[in-house]
């Protein structure tokens, strides 16, 4: 107690005009290692003051330096928001600027395979897509091993090594992609077209996506170089084999 009297004393206050608590705590030496007192004034002695004393002295904030203490934070964390949303619309303008860099444009070599193909397609099938868009390829510069029958040149791995990506069937299609439809009993060789930018071609300019009235199971691939993520690559089926 005679401890605790001493420091008030020392801050120039009587206990009679003073109120609050202090925990002392004594080592087996007897000397004072801790102590924490929260002393509110009369009016006669000014505000608030939290007082935390240790063996090192006693420090002394007022509400004041609190506040303002508070302030200071609450504006640094405002300003660091600030930066983390500039920072954001920044990364979001970049991906789009990238990802619009990715759309081929006419002197691509998916756009210049596409108006080859469109240029010289027929109005009805001749039975030679693998030919035409196999063609309309090399034209533009992909290298690779002609195939015989249209759906080899999924199965056989020709499009993935010519440059190409498996992406998935539910991606919009854009300028050069290749759509190769698996073969099956009633159609051994498959088939193979090219987007154009408005139809799909192989042979002949189809009137939509599939050339069959059924339903069939195709894969589709797009120049590596135009592949927006890494997460559109690998194996997708868009419709179950009928």
């Amino acid at each position: 107690m005679k401890q605790a009297l001493l420091i008030l004393s020392v801050l120039g206050m009587g206990i009679a005009q003073t109120s609050g608590a202090a925990e002392t705590t004594f080592q087996p030496n007897n000397t004072l290692s801790h102590t924490i007192t929260n002393i509110s004034t009369s009016a006669n002695y000014g505000s608030s003051r939290n007082i935390y004393s240790t063996n090192s002295g006693a420090h002394v904030y007022s509400n004041d330096e609190i506040s303002q203490a508070i302030d200071n934070l609450s504006a640094h964390a405002k300003q660091k928001e600030y930066q983390l949303a500039s920072l954001t619309s920044r990364l979001s303008y970049e991906q789009r600027q990238q990802q619009a860099s990715r759309v081929p444009d006419r002197n691509s070599a998916p756009a210049i395979a596409a108006a080859n193909a469109s240029r010289v397609a027929l109005s009805r099938s001749s039975g030679y897509c693998a030919r035409y868009v196999r063609k309309a390829l090399q034209s533009a510069g992909y290298e690779f091993t002609p195939n015989p029958s249209a759906y080899q040149y999924a199965s056989r791995g020709t499009l993935a090594q010519a440059g190409f990506t498996k992406i998935s069937n539910d991606m919009a299609p854009q300028v050069g992609d290749v759509v190769v439809y698996n073969r099956t009993s009633s159609r051994p060789h498959g088939h193979i077209q090219i987007f154009d930018g408005n139809d799909w071609v192989s042979d002949f300019r189809q009137n939509s996506i599939s050339p069959y009235s059924g339903n069939y199971s195709y894969t589709t691939w797009r120049d590596s170089q135009y592949v927006d993520d890494a997460s559109d690559r690998g194996i997708y089926l868009a419709m179950a084999d009928k």
